[in-house]
C-alpha cells in the first residue's frame, strides 16, 4: 500500500484519537483501544514507511496514548468528601481506646503539673522559664495579664503560632514509631507545661481572666495535641500489636491510619492559630461572649471526633471497606524500570530497594558514620565539645541542620571537606549499585572506575551546597532551597551513571528529562521525612538517651560535654548520610521514570516484540 494511501484511509480516525487526547474526560476502554490500534499502525508503518514522516507523527501519538493510559490519576473531589465525611469518623471510632488513652495520659500529666506547682512554688519557672514568668508578673502589675498576645501583628503571629503548633502535633504524632513510647513521653511533658502554667495564674489570682482568654484558642490548640496523640498512639500499635499479620505489614496499616488522623487535626491546627492571633488579644470583650465562644469549640470537636463517630458507627452508616484494600502489598518483586511513576510510587520503589538491601544499608550508614567521626574528631585540633557546634536547647529541627555547616567546613584540619565528599560519592555508587541488582540482567552495566568518579561530580555541589545555603540564607529557607536543588542533581548524577559519563552531556540530558513538578513533590518529602528524624535529636527523649549511657563517661572535666557532642554528631551524621541516600535513590528511580515519559523506551519494547510472540488463535502459547 502507497503511504498516501494508508494516510488517506487512517486520517479520520487518528484526528480522532488526537482529539479525544485533548478532552479532560477519557473513556479509559476507549484509550485501551486507541493504543492498540495506534501501535498497530505504528508497526506497519515501521515496516513498509521507516523514513517517512508517517512513521514520526505515529510514534509521537503513541507515546501521547501511553501517557495517557499509565499517569497517576487525580484526586478525585468525591473522595475528599468522604475522607471527611466517612473514612476519618470511621478511623476514629476504631480508635477510640487510643484517643481515651491520649486523654488519659494528658488529664494525668497536667495533675500532676498542678501538684508539682503547688508542692513547689517555683516550679512554673523550671517549666516555663524565668523571661517569661518575669514578663508575666509585669504585665499583671500592670493591669494586663494577657498583654503578651497583643505584642505582635495578628498576620505574622497567625503564621508563627501555626508553624509551630503544626510541629509540636507533628512531633506528638510521628515519635509514635518508637512503639508509642515517643508519644507518651510528648504528652506527658506537654501535659504537666499546661498544668503548671494554668495554676501559674491560679496562684496569682488571676485564674478567670486567664481562662478566658487562654482557651478561646487553647481549647482547639489542646484538643489538637490530644488527638495528636492518638495518632501517634495509633501508629505504634502496629509494633506492639501486629495481631495475624506480619509486624511489618501491621505497621504500615497502622502508621497509614495514624497519619490520616493527623491530617484530620491540620484544620484545626490552623484555626486555632488564626484565634489566637485574631480573637485572644480582645481581652475585653464581655465574659459570657467568651465562655459561650470557648463551649462552642469544644461542642464542636467533641461533636466531630466524638458523636458522630459513635452515632455512625451505631447507625451502621459507615461504608464497608474491606481490610485487604487498606494492607499495602508485599513487595516480593523486582522494582519496574519500565513504568511511568507517581511521587509516591518512587518513595515506595526507593524504600523497596533499601529493604531488600538491609545490611549494605545499615552497615554502609554506620561505617561511613564512623569513618566521618574518626575523621573530624582524631585529627582536630579542638577539643571535642569545639568541634561541631549543636545548640544546647534546639527549638526547631533547623537548630540542629545548622550545626550540619561544620560537617563541610574547610577550616577543620585533615582535609575534612574532601574526606566527606569521598564518602558521599561512596554511597551515591552503592546506591546505585543496589538499584543495578534490581534491574534485569540485560539492563545492567558493566562496573566502571571511572563512570562512578564521574558520577560523584554533583556531590562536589550537592551537600556542601546545602551546608552554605544554611549558613548564608536562614535555615528554613536554606531547607526549602534544598528541596528544588537536590532532585536535580541527583538525576544529574544517574544520568551520569546509567547513561553517559560525560557530565556536561549529562546536564543537558538532565534538563532535557527532569519534570520539575513531581521532582519539587520528591524533594519536598524526602526534605520533610529527613526533618521528621531530625525532631528526634531536639527532642526529650535524645537527652533521656544521653542521661540514659552518661554512667559510662569517666568523671573527668569536660568529659561529659564530649561524650554530648560526638553521640549527638553521630546521630546527626547518620541522619544526613541516610537523608542522601534516599535522595540519591530517588534520583536514580526519577531517571527511569522520567525516561519513560521522554523516550518511551518501554513502549518501543514492546513494538520490537509484536509478531515475535508465538500464538495461537490470537493467544500467546506458553
Amino acid at each position: 500500500m502507497k503511504e498516501t494511501k494508508f494516510i488517506e484511509q487512517n486520517r479520520e480516525k487518528w484526528a480522532e484519537f488526537e482529539k479525544m487526547l485533548r478532552e479532560d474526560r477519557k473513556d479509559p476502554e476507549k484509550l485501551n483501544d486507541l493504543f492498540i490500534q495506534v501501535t498497530d499502525d505504528l508497526s506497519y508503518a515501521r515496516t513498509f514507511y521507516p523514513n517517512r514522516s508517517v512513521r514520526v507523527f505515529l510514534n509521537s501519538l503513541a507515546q501521547r496514548v501511553f501517557h495517557n493510559i499509565y499517569r497517576g490519576r487525580r484526586f478525585p473531589a468525591e473522595r475528599l468528601r468522604l475522607f471527611w465525611t466517612d473514612e476519618l469518623p470511621r478511623i476514629m471510632w476504631e480508635s477510640r481506646q487510643a484517643l481515651l488513652l491520649s486523654f488519659t495520659l494528658f488529664v494525668l500529666s497536667f495533675t500532676i503539673g498542678v501538684v508539682s506547682s503547688i508542692l513547689n512554688p517555683d516550679f512554673a519557672r523550671v517549666i516555663l522559664g524565668d523571661g517569661y514568668v518575669d514578663m508575666t508578673l509585669t504585665n499583671i502589675e500592670n493591669g494586663d495579664p494577657m498583654a503578651v498576645y497583643k505584642d505582635s501583628g495578628p498576620l505574622g503571629m497567625t503564621a508563627g503560632i501555626t508553624a509551630n503548633n503544626m510541629f509540636v502535633a507533628l512531633r506528638t504524632a510521628i515519635f509514635g514509631v518508637l512503639a508509642s513510647i515517643g508519644t507518651v513521653f510528648i504528652m506527658l511533658y506537654n501535659g504537666i507545661m499546661v498544668g503548671a502554667f494554668q495554676y501559674f495564674f491560679v496562684e496569682q489570682g488571676v485564674f478567670w481572666e486567664s481562662f478566658l482568654t487562654i482557651w478561646i484558642h487553647g481549647t482547639l490548640e489542646i484538643s489538637a495535641i490530644i488527638i495528636a496523640g492518638a495518632s501517634g498512639l495509633v501508629a505504634g500499635s502496629g509494633l506492639l500489636f501486629p495481631g495475624t499479620y506480619r509486624r511489618v505489614q501491621a505497621f504500615q496499616l497502622s502508621m497509614r491510619r495514624g497519619l490520616k488522623i493527623f491530617i484530620g487535626i491540620v484544620p484545626i491546627i490552623v484555626l486555632a492559630g488564626f484565634f489566637e492571633s485574631f480573637l485572644t488579644r480582645f481581652t475585653e470583650t464581655p465574659d459570657p461572649i467568651r465562655a459561650a465562644f470557648i463551649a462552642t469549640s469544644l461542642l464542636f470537636v467533641l461533636w466531630y471526633f466524638v458523636w458522630l463517630p459513635w452515632h455512625k458507627h451505631r447507625s451502621g452508616a459507615f461504608k464497608p471497606v474491606p481490610i485487604d484494600k487498606e494492607l499495602p502489598p508485599t513487595r516480593d518483586h523486582a522494582v519496574d524500570f519500565y513504568s511511568i511513576k507517581t511521587v509516591g510510587e518512587i518513595l515506595s520503589d526507593v524504600f523497596t530497594v533499601l529493604s531488600r538491601h538491609p545490611r549494605t544499608t545499615l552497615l554502609g550508614l554506620f561505617a561511613t558514620t564512623a569513618a566521618f567521626a574518626g575523621w573530624a574528631f582524631g585529627w582536630s585540633d579542638k577539643p571535642a565539645a569545639d568541634t561541631f557546634l549543636f545548640p544546647d536547647v534546639p527549638y526547631w529541627p533547623m537548630d540542629i541542620l545548622g550545626g550540619l555547616g561544620d560537617f563541610f567546613s574547610r577550616e577543620h584540619p585533615g582535609g575534612l571537606y574532601f574526606f566527606q565528599i569521598i564518602l558521599l560519592a561512596g554511597i551515591a555508587v552503592a546506591a546505585f549499585r543496589a538499584m543495578e541488582q534490581e534491574m534485569e540482567p540485560e539492563m545492567r552495566r558493566d562496573f566502571s572506575p571511572k563512570k562512578a568518579l564521574l558520577a560523584g561530580l554533583p556531590l562536589l555541589a550537592l551537600m556542601p551546597a546545602f551546608a552554605a545555603a544554611l549558613e548564608l540564607l536562614s535555615q528554613a529557607f536554606g531547607v526549602m532551597v534544598s528541596w528544588i536543588v537536590f532532585p536535580f542533581l541527583a538525576l544529574w548524577s544517574a544520568v551520569i551513571y546509567f547513561e553517559t559519563p560525560n557530565p556536561f552531556k549529562a546536564l543537558m540530558r538532565t534538563f532535557q528529562l527532569i519534570r520539575w513538578g513531581p521532582a519539587m513533590g520528591i524533594g519536598l518529602l524526602v526534605g520533610a521525612l529527613n526533618l521528621l528524624f531530625f525532631m528526634f535529636l531536639e527532642s526529650p527523649i535524645w537527652e533521656m538517651a544521653l542521661e540514659l549511657f552518661s554512667w559510662f563517661v569517666p568523671p573527668a572535666e569536660g568529659a561529659m560535654a564530649a561524650y554530648s557532642t560526638i553521640s549527638t554528631t553521630c546521630a546527626a551524621g547518620v541522619l544526613m548520610y541516610f537523608f542522601f541516600l534516599v535522595t540519591i535513590l530517588s534520583g536514580g528511580l526519577q531517571y527511569f521514570a522520567f525516561r519513560e515519559i521522554g523516550d518511551a523506551a518501554s513502549l518501543r519494547k514492546q513494538l520490537e516484540q509484536l509478531g515475535q510472540t508465538r500464538k495461537i488463535r490470537g493467544l500467546a502459547r506458553e
